[in-house]
């Protein structure tokens, strides 16, 4: 197993984003939960994307965590964070997922970083992409706090769709980012923060009822509360 000093940082597209891409992404997530290959490079090359992962010491791509920031609200969300098929457990992305949050942290302060995971229990683990369950239990151990939301990722392109019953979670909050009642996210910021994400990907901000739902938690008053 490779050690945390063996985190880095990618510079910009190329073959390394390449192979992050076809060997560790595109196995680990269902095409709806992904955006497509140029959209990642480009956002990458504009500096919007950050990468950090690890590698075997030969160029074979081990674990990646991809980060989307939007400077506006000061958010950044961990996009992806995957480990290749036959080295998850194995300690890989533990130290990756810790080694990310403290850099944007640091990068970015004040920051809030978010990350979405699947519900465990509105989906089904697979072979491919594991076990939702083993995956929330991974991000809790690792300081993560779910809020109180019926969220939805946003479809991530022409042709793809929603990916429904999803937990938005938190994964660093600085106290900045509070809302009025004890132990919230400011819900006002995360409100213009989720339409901007839907418009980037959609097209507009949603008016549907999976949409208006969600509008309507983020609105709550004194803000988004932490489950229990």
């Amino acid at each position: 197993m490779t050690d945390a000093a063996e985190i880095r940082v990618l510079h910009g597209p190329g073959p390394e984003l390449d192979r992050i891409y076809d060997e560790i992404l595109r196995p680990s997530f269902d095409d709806d939960e992904l955006s497509p290959p140029g959209e990642l490079a480009e956002g990458v090359a504009a500096g919007r994307i950050t990468v950090l992962w690890r590698d075997d010491g030969a160029g074979t791509p081990l674990a990646a965590a991809v980060g989307t920031y939007d400077p506006g609200h000061r958010i950044m969300l961990l996009t992806w964070l995957a480990v290749r098929q036959g080295r998850r457990g194995s300690g890989l992305g533990g130290p990756l997922l810790d080694a990310a949050v403290a850099a944007w942290g640091a990068a970015f302060e004040p920051c809030l970083v978010l990350a979405e995971v699947a519900d465990p229990e509105r989906h089904d683990g697979s072979a491919a992409h594991g076990d939702p369950a083993a995956r929330l239990r991974f991000y809790l151990r690792h300081g993560a706090r779910v809020l109180e939301l019926p969220y939805f990722q946003p479809a991530m392109g022409e042709g793809r769709r929603r990916v429904p019953d999803m937990l938005l979670v938190v994964l660093h909050a600085d106290p900045s980012f509070a809302g009025s009642a004890p132990d919230t996210v400011s819900g006002a910021l995360l409100r213009t923060y989720l339409e901007e994400y839907q418009v980037a990907h959609e097209g507009a901000v949603g008016t549907d009822p999976q949409s208006a739902r969600l509008w309507q938690a983020v609105e709550r008053p004194g803000g988004v509360p932490y489950r229990p």
